[in-house]
Formats: structure tokens, sequence, C-alpha cells
């Protein structure tokens, strides 16, 4: 079967499709080629199959115009008449060979590029680089910007980098005037050194929309003898959330920081007012023991050993009037209260299991000061009962004095207001009665 023969049937397409990818194919391998530097044999190879299958297409072409419109003059009638005369097995033939020269070329071409560091491998390696990285000449043209540096343009500028001018702009450096518009964008610019001695401006610039934080640096370059300005953009989104989240801590600790200095000012004011509040008490006690011991030996001489009496009253003084002034040897608050309302004829009668120590022991002996003196000056009276409860975690004091009743309600001022304040210091609570005799309820934690 001749090639005219061929236009007669299905053949003709296909042969015409054939031809044209494969002259498409060829080019795209012409053209890959050149970057390479493979201006040798292969090329020329390349470039002269792709010439004689664009002689053969223009041929094939001609034929089938020709049988389509027999009437119509031709530009090179003898040789379509002589390329249709051609059995269509020898075009088969060349489109086959054809074919398999472009597998072999193409996969030489891989080979060559996964064994060879090549200019188009070094612009796919750094386009896929998550910096950005922008080159630009003197005279403003930019050579130079990866597909990360030109997604970053669009995102703070809103165009495709073709000028650096407007991504410095953003950072407050010198630019031609009236480029670079980045919007309401904050910005930190820095200035750093690196390790050759280069200075390099560092800026930072959060996106419009607040997702990414991008810190850029530029400099200048040398290379053949030209200068370059270059640009680099890095992506510091983590390391900016990290800062808020650090600062944030920061401003939350200089609060408590703050917080703990009022407190501390005010726990020293507290423990200032605990001291004198103590102070007050002992001072009040121990004057009133004095006048109430003074009191029951006018009143009662034969009662009292005067001897005993007036040393009591001697050592009483000067530890009075000593006692912020030396540290004498730890005493036993309660036994001391028990003995000093003994000098003022007051019997103390205990019932019930007596705290060992701590605030309890304390507070109780700081009570039986109290309605023992309470006892001696305002009801004459001579007992003083004291009843404890330790069950459970709570520790219960009654408190319950002889002698004449009051005459109406107790009014809670000196020592009773003291000893309140005391108790509720503790995180206690004190009841206070009149009827039928006086009767002073304690309650607080057993600690």
């Amino acid at each position: 079967m001749t090639i005219w023969e061929a236009m007669t049937t299905l053949l003709r397409e296909i042969l015409l499709t054939g031809q044209m990818i494969l002259i498409l194919l060829l080019g795209y391998l012409s053209m890959a080629m050149l970057p390479l530097r493979r201006k040798g044999k292969m090329t020329t190879l390349t470039v002269a199959v792709e010439v004689a299958n664009l002689v053969l297409f223009y041929l094939l072409l001609d034929c089938v115009f020709h049988y389509r419109e027999p009437e119509k003059p031709r530009t090179w009638p003898a040789a379509v008449d002589a390329f249709g005369k051609l059995p269509v097995a020898l075009l088969i033939a060349a489109e086959v060979l054809t074919a398999g020269y472009l597998v072999w070329a193409i996969r030489k071409m891989i080979r060559f590029r996964s064994e060879n560091l090549t200019p188009l491998a070094v612009k796919e390696t750094i386009d896929l680089l998550p910096a950005g990285v922008a080159m630009e000449e003197e005279d403003g043209k930019v050579v130079f910007s990866n597909l990360t540096m030109n997604k970053v343009s669009r995102a703070l500028t809103g165009r495709v980098l073709t000028d650096i001018g407007p991504l410095l702009a953003l950072g407050g450096m010198q630019v031609p005037a009236g480029v670079g518009d980045g919007g309401e964008m904050q910005i930190e610019p820095d200035e750093e050194e690196s390790d050759d001695g280069t200075r390099s401006n560092i800026f930072r610039v959060t996106e419009p929309n607040g997702t990414r934080v991008w810190q850029f640096a530029s400099d200048t370059t040398e290379e053949d003898g030209k200068t370059y300005l270059r640009l680099v953009a890095t992506d510091i989104s983590a390391q900016a959330e990290i800062n808020a989240e650090l600062q944030a801590k920061h401003d939350k600790l200089t609060e408590i920081n703050r917080r703990l200095d009022i407190f501390n000012r005010n726990a020293e004011r507290i423990i200032i007012s605990q001291e004198l509040l103590t102070a007050r008490m002992q001072v009040h006690n121990e004057t009133g023991h004095i006048l109430l011991a003074s009191r029951h030996y006018m009143e009662h001489p034969e009662a009292v050993n005067e001897t005993e009496f007036l040393h009591t009253l001697k050592l009483t003084n000067a530890h009075l009037l000593n006692e912020y002034e030396t540290d004498d040897t730890e005493r036993d608050e309660l036994s001391e209260a028990i003995e000093m309302a003994s000098e003022i004829g007051v019997k103390v009668k205990l019932n019930g299991m007596i705290p060992e120590g701590g605030a309890p022991r304390t507070i109780l002996a700081a009570a039986i000061n109290e309605c023992a003196t309470n006892i001696r000056k305002h009801a004459d009276g001579d007992l003083l009962t004291v009843n404890t409860d330790m069950g459970g975690e709570t520790v219960v004091f009654t408190l319950v004095g002889s002698g004449n009743a009051p005459a109406g309600p107790v009014t809670e001022t000196g020592g009773l207001a003291s000893l309140r304040k005391l108790t509720e210091k503790e995180g206690g609570t004190m009841e206070v009665s009149a009827e039928p005799d006086f009767t002073l309820t304690i309650r607080m934690t057993n600690a």
C-alpha cells in the first residue's frame, strides 16, 4: 500500500496524529537539552531528527490536501507525487524509529539530570525551599525569585515580585520613592552582623490576616563583577507564637510578683499588729493581776502571806518592766495563768483533758487570765470552773465564774475584745453569756 492509497483509509489520521506528537516531543527535547549544556552530537542529532520529521509532516499534509482537493495547485508537486508513491510502511517505520530515538534520548537526559548539577536543578531546588529568596541587579531588575518569595510578595503587597523595593519599604529602608504599600502590618526593624563581617538589615512583618510572621534579611553580594541585592524571607510564625506565649507568661509572673509583694507588706503589718495585740493583752492581764492581788491583800490580809506576796509583786513588776529587754527561759502560759489567778484569790478548777500545746493551750491560758480577772474585779468571786471537750476535730472550752451575777449584758471591751481578736485570728469563735453566771465559751479547731 502506497501513501496515496493510505489517504483513503483510517491510517491517514493515525499517521498525522503520530507525526504531530513526535514533532512536539522532539521540540520539547531540543529545548530541554540546551540548559543542560549538552550541545554536542546528541543535541545535533535531535535537531536533525526534528527537521526530518517536520519535512515528513509537511509532505504528509500536502498529500492529504491533494487527496481532498486534487485540482488545487501545490508548492512542490513533484516531491509530493514521489512521496505519495512510496510504500506507507516506510513512513510507519520512520515514525517508529523516531519514537524509539525519543525514548532513548529522554532516558539519557533524565540520567544526566540525576547525576549532574544543572542550573535547572538548582532552580527547582530553590523553588522548593520554605524560605523566600530573591536577587535584584543594581538597576532594579529582579533576576531571580523563587516560588515562596512570590507567594510572600502576593500576601504582603498583593502582586508577584517584580521589584524588591515594595518589600524593603515594609521595613522602612531606603527604596525608590512611591514603591511599596504593605497595608496595616506590624514591623520590627533590626540590624545584625554576619560571621564574614557583612551587615544585614533584619525586619519582621506580620501578614495582614495575622496568619504568618516573616523575617526579612537583606544584604548585597557580588558575583562575576556584578553587585546584587539579596533578600531572604523566613517564616518565623512558630517562634513568634512561642515568644507571645512566653511574654504572656512573663506578664502573668510579673502580676503574681506584684501581688506577692503586696501580700508580704500586708503580712508584715499583720504580724506587727499581732505582736502589739499580744503585748497589750499581757500588759493588761499582768497589770490587772497586780491590782487585784493588792486589793485581795488589803481586804483579806490574814489570808495572805505578806512576805511571799511582796516578793511575788516585786518579781511581777520586774518581769513586766523587763519583758522586751531580756529573753527569759520558755514559760508555760497555762501554768502561769492558773498561778496568777490563785494570787488574786481565784481558784481554777479544770475538768477534762488539757491541750498539750499550740494555739488551743495559748488561748485557754489567755481566757483563764481574763475570766479570773473579771470574776475577781466585777463579781467578787473566788472560783473559775473550766470544762474542756476535745473530742473529734473541734475543741470546746467552757469557763464559768462564781460570784455575783452580772447586772446586765456583758460588754466586750479591753481584755475580752482582745481575747476575741486572738480567738478569731486562729479560726475560732467566742461566745459570752451572763445568765445565770458569767460563762465564756470558745470553739476552735483541735490542731
